[in-house]
């Protein structure tokens, strides 16, 4: 099941947002303000599947700041292709 529907959508619109030189700091902010459900959605995934864990297994979603900037990598990457 997908954290985030619509990704692309939403990080073209966040993306519209940012100078052309922007950090990932930033990126993560304006998401957040844009999107703050989705935010909160991102947070709670993260939050259950650490809490869900047995001890010594490895939590597959990383950070939700982390998971953001991933997929922005991800997107930009598709880009260049």
């Amino acid at each position: 099941m997908a954290v985030l529907h619509r990704k692309e959508e939403k990080i073209e619109v966040v993306l519209s947002k940012l100078p052309e030189e922007y950090t990932d700091k930033e990126f993560v902010d304006v998401f957040i303000q844009l999107y703050s459900k989705d935010w909160g959605k991102i947070k709670a995934n993260y939050i259950k599947q650490s809490q869900d864990k047995e001890p010594g297994t490895i939590i597959n979603m990383p950070k939700p700041e982390l998971y953001l900037k991933s997929i922005l990598e991800v997107y930009l990457n598709n880009l260049k292709k």
